[in-house]
C-alpha cells in the first residue's frame, strides 16, 4: 500500500507538472511573503478514510517557508488494532469495528526547489507535531451494538478504548501551481509516523499515515 500511495502521487504531480505550460515563475509570486492553504483528501494504509486540514506558511528566504498545520485524520487503524478488537468481538460472539482517529497541530518547513523554465513550483517539506489520537471500537451482536462492560466483568483496557498526545513526525513532497496571480493549487503526499506510547499501562504501537493532498491556497 505504501507503494501505491507513492506512485499515485508521483503521478499527479507529473502529470499536472506537463499539463502546466511554462511560464516565468517570478510573476506568480511576486513580494507575498505569506500564504494560507485549506487541503483534504484520501488517507491510506490499513484503513482508508479522508482527512481535512489548513497551513499557514511564511517566507524567511527565497525558497524557504517555516509553517504551522492542523489537520484532522477520520481513520488511521492499524492491522493491530483491528486483531485486538476481534479477540474481544470473539469472547462476546460478535463483530468489531475499530479505528484510531487523528487530529494533530505542529509546525515544519516547506522547502521550494525553483524551475525557472515552468510556472509549476515543486517542494519537499517536513514537519513535527502533536498527535491526539482517540481509540474507537464497536462491538455488535446478532445485529445490536453493545457495551463489552455489560458482560460481566470484562473491561476494555487503553489499547481499546480512551485517547492518547503522541508525537508525530511528517515528510513529503508535491508542487503548488498558480493561478489568478496570488491564488495556488497544491498536489502532494505526505507520509507520517505517529509514535508509540503507553496507556493504563498498555503499549500502544505506532501508527504509520498517508495522505494525497488536495489544496487551494492564496498568496498574500
Amino acid at each position: 500500500m505504501k507503494r501505491c500511495a507513492c506512485v499515485v502521487a508521483l503521478c499527479l504531480v507529473t502529470t499536472l507538472g506537463l499539463c502546466v505550460p511554462a511560464r516565468a515563475q517570478g510573476a506568480s509570486t511576486g513580494d507575498s511573503k505569506m500564504y494560507a492553504e485549506i487541503n483534504f483528501g484520501p488517507t491510506l494504509g490499513h484503513k482508508s478514510d479522508a482527512f481535512v486540514g489548513g497551513e499557514f506558511g511564511y517566507r524567511v528566504t527565497p525558497g524557504l517557508d517555516v509553517l504551522v498545520d492542523i489537520s484532522h485524520m477520520g481513520n488511521v487503524g492499524t492491522t493491530s488494532l483491528d486483531d485486538r478488537a476481534a479477540l474481544i468481538a470473539n469472547f462476546l460472539g460478535g463483530t468489531a469495528a475499530a479505528a484510531y482517529k487523528a487530529t494533530t497541530v505542529g509546525f515544519g518547513a516547506r522547502y521550494r526547489i525553483p524551475i525557472s523554465s515552468s510556472r509549476v513550483t515543486p517542494y519537499v517539506l517536513g514537519a513535527v507535531r502533536v498527535a491526539h489520537v482517540k481509540t474507537e471500537v464497536e462491538f455488535t451482536v446478532n445485529g445490536t451494538t453493545i457495551d463489552p462492560s455489560s458482560r460481566g466483568d470484562l473491561q476494555l483496557g487503553g489499547d481499546l478504548s480512551g485517547s492518547t498526545n503522541r508525537g508525530l513526525l511528517v515528510i513529503g513532497f508535491g508542487i503548488n501551481v498558480p493561478f489568478k496571480r496570488r491564488f495556488f493549487a497544491d498536489v502532494g503526499y505526505r507520509y507520517g509516523q505517529i509514535f508509540s506510547t503507553t496507556l493504563d499501562n498498555e503499549p500502544l504501537e505506532s501508527i504509520p499515515t498517508q495522505r494525497i493532498i488536495l489544496g487551494a491556497g492564496v498568496r498574500f
